[in-house]
């Protein structure tokens, strides 16, 4: 294994870990292999693919893979954070016959997952805990040091159609995600050696379709599905010009755009700025996107000066930010 652990996960049945490698190797009991499940769940709207998807397939054989059906596909997706996201899966037996006007389930912040991301939806829900103000809202998995709460798995209920296929809504209600993923074929880089449930640069949901509300282990594992890390991460932020040459004695506007995983403009989203080396600070600490997806700021240094002056950009919450670099001279 080597890449970085994403959470912190348990023994439990469906202990699951969200986006990169996972492992789980329980120290209680041996690797217990697959089986060849009974029903099978595909993901089928957005179709997960090479070019769209990260594989998560193969860290899983071996490992994790016992707690579910022999069957099991694990994939990466992206989202944009306070996005309203449509899921479509297609349940059948395993004969392949689909499960037609039939009681399905998506499991979202599946239990043990540590998962931070907090949702509603306007489909029903099925929730063991009492820690949350409606039936339409969806809360973080809590584990570890808040069983108290009684986890944040939640079941968002739908029922098949003739084809067997059932669709899901969830709206994404975290402020800020993660950053915006070098590829959608790619994974995100997050701090080595910390669980994603304690990593601030990590912000996803473990996501399993299934035929039960909560699922046991025996039940998973005679379910051959596909297993959904789906990752919101915030807006890709641009710089017009990442690199000039300024006078200095003069005042110079630094621009910076906004766009999403659609590649389109992205309006009210505050952006902060600092500064480090040469130069005065940004007139603006804080701008909110417009229409155009732009924001901007002032920077100036006094006649004379000589050196560089990097001003950052980033969006609020975020960890990373995108420079723009000014080279003051005369």
């Amino acid at each position: 294994m080597n890449k970085t652990v994403r959470r912190s996960l348990t023994g439990a049945a469906t202990a699951i870990a969200l986006l990169s490698t996972i492992a789980i190797q329980p120290a209680h009991a041996a690797y217990n292999p697959p089986v060849v499940g009974t029903s099978i769940m595909r993901m089928t709207a957005p179709l997960p693919g090479p070019t769209n998807s990260v594989n998560l397939t193969p860290d899983a054989k071996g490992k994790w893979d016992q707690f579910y059906g022999k069957g099991l596909n694990a994939r990466v997706l992206y989202a944009d954070v306070r996005s309203t996201v449509l899921l479509t899966f297609k349940y059948t037996n395993a004969a392949g016959l689909p499960y037609t006007n039939r009681t399905v389930y998506l499991i979202v912040n599946k239990k043990s997952s540590c998962s931070k991301t907090t949702f509603s939806t306007t489909q029903p829900t099925n929730y063991p805990g009492g820690n949350r103000p409606n039936t339409s809202a969806i809360v973080r998995d809590w584990c570890g040091d808040q069983p108290q709460l009684g986890a944040g798995e939640t079941a968002i209920q739908a029922t098949t159609d003739a084809f067997g296929k059932a669709t899901f809504n969830m709206t994404n209600f975290n402020i800020t995600g993660e950053q915006f993923p070098a590829a959608l074929n790619k994974e995100n880089v997050y701090s080595k050696g910390i669980a994603c449930g304690d990593d601030v640069m990590c912000m996803q949901t473990t996501i399993a379709p299934s035929l039960f509300a909560h699922p046991t282990e025996a039940q998973e594992r005679l379910e051959d599905k596909d297993l959904i890390f789906l990752a919101f991460v915030n807006p890709k932020l641009t710089a017009s010009v990442a690199t000039q040459k300024v006078k200095a004695g003069t005042t110079k506007t630094l621009t910076f755009k906004l766009t999403n995983l659609a590649k389109k403009p992205v309006a009210g989203t505050t952006v902060t700025f600092e500064s480090f080396g040469e130069g005065a600070q940004p007139q603006e600490y804080s701008v909110i996107s417009n229409a155009q997806g732009i924001v901007t700021t002032k920077v100036t240094a006094p006649k004379g000066t000589v050196g560089l002056q990097v001003v950052r950009a980033k969006i609020y919450g975020a960890q990373v930010g995108t420079d723009s670099k000014i080279y003051w001279g005369k």
